[in-house]
């Protein structure tokens, strides 16, 4: 996320996947009390490693990503660190209810910062748009439908003013 926020003040690669791994890790138990089956730890351990590659490549601006394949990129980035490459593939196939999760609270933990820096007074309602619609989406797959009555009142509750979350 750049859209003029200054570097000093931008959220890190690390900042990010913390929150979006303890944030899978508490979905995934929302959905194993509700008779999914789902392993909270890789839940979590997706979200954790899933940005890993942008610790080599930086965050690439949508200009680079139409430029270059990034997801080529990130594959190779991960063989580069000999770490994650198999969490990150499952993430990008976001074929497991693990993946699944961890792609939406990717999704979430972005869209909750973008409003943090709103609140401080940056233009990003763009990025919020595109996340609300993204993680609306993701809200209507399953298993995420079962929990989506949680996620939204996550939402609704935190400090943060909540957009058009469904």
């Amino acid at each position: 996320m750049q859209n003029g926020i200054p570097p000093a003040i931008g959220e890190t690669v690390a900042s990010h996947s913390f929150e979006a791994s303890v944030l899978a890790y508490v979905i995934s138990l929302w959905l194993k009390e509700r008779g999914i089956q789902i392993n909270p730890e890789r839940s979590s351990a997706i979200a954790l490693f899933h940005d890993v590659g942008e610790t080599l490549l930086g965050d690439l601006p949508k200009w680079a990503s139409i430029r270059i394949n990034k997801s080529e990129a990130e594959t190779e980035a991960f063989e580069e660190l000999g770490i994650g490459k198999d969490l990150f593939l499952e993430f990008k196939e976001m074929k497991t209810n693990e993946a699944k999760v961890a792609k939406l609270c990717d999704r979430l933990s972005t869209y909750l910062q973008a409003l943090r820096y709103r609140r401080a007074g940056y233009a990003v309602d763009e990025i919020i748009q595109t996340y609300e619609e993204e993680i609306n989406r993701l809200l209507d797959i399953s298993p995420l439908d079962k929990i989506k009555d949680l996620v939204i009142n996550l939402m609704r509750n935190s400090d943060l003013k909540v957009e058009k979350i469904k």
